[in-house]
This record gives structure tokens, sequence and C-alpha cells, in this order.
């Protein structure tokens, strides 16, 4: 009896045992599972997020003065965190970092106009975010206050651009991302997109930028959407050979509170009420009694053919009308006042016909370059700046009465 008393006493304890450790598991348990959670979360928050932090600014022990002291001092896939102040010189980024603000309107990158482009990126997947970008080289051409230069994958958001020569290039480079962005008031314009493919510009503010907001240079699949324009637009070029195709993806975006209308091989369409009109490689479009003003272009025709511009006022623009590679073009009954360059320029186009506008007040007035048998009828074009009419042509235009 003493022997069976024993042994179940022993159970007990042995049970007694178990429960207690049970209960430890779980409760380690419980504990192990949300910081390996909050582990993986920081882990993932951005693909760069796996290397050291560094400081620049504030008050820490050890924290840098110098933005390109924190990057020459940084490895591949360290974020650079960057606390509140003005800070001076042109950078250079040649690493795969995180560069970021504490605040955009307050952490500010002052280039003063020292170099030719106050940021320079030359490496792929680059995170910039969080900076007011100002005061790149003004000598011309298209010096900027944050250059990509083979830099795939990288991704520029919520910063400012203001007071550059040109906001920002993305040059030669694949699959960056541009978003939510303010460009204001950079002197020769916002963004300018050469030789680059696959680029996504959305949620972004382009204000003033001397009439020029994005200028697209011979790059395809670009995604240009839910973009505000104010006081400019975009711009599309594609240079020889004749074959080069500017392929975009252009939607959901405004241009003074009216739509930026962009056709690409689209036929038989009837344009109303739009703030800008690019059409590209399209045929058969009619344009009419639209008021296209304070843009880049208020309407550029690219490869088109049988397209009628009809009725419109296009008013206070870096150019009017610009015919580009384009066949069948007819320009008819149009004021044309005001712009900064060309009123109505027609290149390495032809058979197009000019008839009933009134061109005036324009740098130029009617410009031809590079055109073949085309017409003029019956125009009213005075008090050009430069002059009334331009022509580079080995086959001049016909001009009946202008």
């Amino acid at each position: 009896m003493v022997c069976i008393s024993n042994a179940y006493g022993g159970m007990k304890i042995m049970k007694k045992g178990l429960i207690s450790i049970l209960v430890c598991m779980l409760m380690t348990l419980t504990t192990i599972v949300p910081i390996s959670a909050t582990i993986l979360s920081e882990k993932t928050s951005h693909p760069l997020t796996k290397g050291n932090t560094l400081h620049v600014g504030g008050s820490g022990l050890g924290n840098y003065t110098s933005i390109q002291d924190a990057i020459d001092n940084a490895s591949d896939g360290d974020t650079i965190f960057v606390y509140s102040g003005i800070y001076y010189g042109v950078i250079t980024i040649d690493k795969t970092v995180i560069l970021t603000g504490e605040e955009k309107t307050s952490t500010m990158i002052d280039g003063q106009q020292l170099g030719e482009d106050t940021i320079t990126v030359t490496a792929p997947k680059v995170h910039l975010s969080g900076f007011t970008i100002c005061n790149s080289s003004r000598d011309g051409g298209y010096n900027a206050g944050l250059k990509l230069e083979h830099a795939d994958e990288s991704v520029i958001e919520h910063n400012i651009f203001t007071d550059n020569c040109w906001a920002a290039e993305i040059r030669s480079s694949s699959s960056c991302i541009f978003v939510d962005n303010s460009v204001v008031d950079n002197e020769q314009g916002g963004v300018y997109l050469p030789l680059s493919t696959f680029t996504q510009i959305s949620g972004c503010t382009f204000s003033g930028n001397g009439k020029k907001g994005l200028e697209i240079f011979n790059g395809n699949d670009q995604v240009i959407s839910s973009n505000t324009f104010i006081d400019c637009g975009i711009e599309l070029y594609a240079e020889p050979p004749p074959g080069n195709f500017v392929h975009c993806t252009i939607t959901d975006n405004m241009v003074n509170g009216k739509p930026l209308i962009y056709l690409e091989h689209k036929n038989g369409k009837f344009i109303r009420n739009a703030g800008q009109v690019i059409l590209n490689h399209c045929n058969g479009v009619l344009v009419w009694n639209n008021e296209l003003t304070n843009t880049s272009i208020g309407a550029q025709v690219l490869g088109s053919t049988f397209v009628r511009i009809v009725g419109n006022t296009i008013a206070n623009n870096f150019h009017g009308i610009s015919v580009v590679k384009s066949i069948a073009v007819n320009i008819v009954n149009n004021d044309v006042t005001d712009n900064m360059y060309d009123g109505i320029g027609v290149f390495h186009s032809g058979f197009c016909r000019i008839s009933f506008n009134e061109v005036s007040k324009n740098n130029i007035g009617i410009y031809f370059y590079g055109t073949f048998f085309n017409s003029m009828y019956l125009n009213y074009v005075h008090d050009n700046e430069k002059c009334n009419y331009f022509i580079d042509s080995a086959l001049f235009p016909f001009i009946i009465n202008a």
C-alpha cells in the first residue's frame, strides 16, 4: 500500500512539473512571436533595410556634419538619416543607400550653384526622400537639382525641387520611380527624361518651371499618371533615325484644372475641353474649340496624319502648335498669340495647310523647318517679336496671300 501511495504521489508531482513546463513554454512563445513579427516587419519595410543607420546633423554622439561624409563612410544597404537643417554643396551618391531627410520643408540641400548638378546618383536602387533640393548651377543646359545616370530602380519620393535650372534629370536609367514630389519654379524646366525606360512619374505637382513641366526624349514605356501641371505641361521628342518612336502611358493628368489629352495610335477622335493636347501617331483626329493656354505646347502632333486643329485659342505657352514628322495636318481659324517661342511650328512634315489663323505677339510667328509641299492661305501674321515667318526648308512652302 505504501508503495502504491508513493507512486501516486510521485505521479502528482510529475504532472505538476509537466504543467509548469507547458505554461512556461506558452508564455515564452507569446513573448517570442510578437518580437519576431516586429523584426520581420522592420527588415521588410524597404528592400535595402539591412545595414547600419548613419546620422547627419542633430546632436547625437558621432553624428556627421556633412551628407557627403556620411555617404563616403556608408556601405551598400545602409540608411543615412539627415536631421532638419540646411546642408550646402554638391553631393554624389555612388552606393546603394537610403538617404532620407527628417522633414522635407525643413531639411534642405542647397547646391549654391557650385557644380553641374546638386545631387548626382550613379548607383542603382537608391532611395531618396524628405528633402528640399535647390540652387543647382544656372549655367544653362540641363543642370539639375538631381541627376540620375545609370541608376536603375531608384526611388525618388516626398521631395520639393525649387530654384534649380532643371529640377531633375533621369538619364539612361531603367525602372525608376518619381512619385509625390513638388516641382515648383525651376528656371528651365521640371523633369528631363532622356534615354530612359519604364519610368513611373505619378502623384507629383509641377508648377511654373519655365512652362516645361516634363520633357521626354527618346525613351519608351514611361508611365505618367495622376500629376497636376500648373502653368506648364509635357513635351515628347524622338530624334533620328526616323523609325524612333516614344511610347508612353499618360493618363489622368491635369493641366490648369483641365484634362491633359494624350492619344497614341488612336483614330477618328474628337477633342474638346482639354488643357493640353498631345497626339502621338494618330490619324483623323479633330482638335476643336479648346483653350490651350499656359502650358509647354498647346497642341503637339507627332508622326500623325489627317489631323485638324480648328478654332482654338492657343496662348501663353512655350510653343503654340508643334507639328513634327506628320502628314496632312490642317490648322484653321485659331488664335495663336503670346507664346514664348513659336506660334505655329512645322518640322519635317508635309502637305500641311495653315489658313485663316491670327498669329501674333510670339517670338516667331510661323516656323517651317525641313518641310515639303505645305501651304498657307489668308493668315493674319503680325507683331511677332523676332520675325513673322522663319523658313528653313529645302522645299519652301507654297504661300498664297499669307
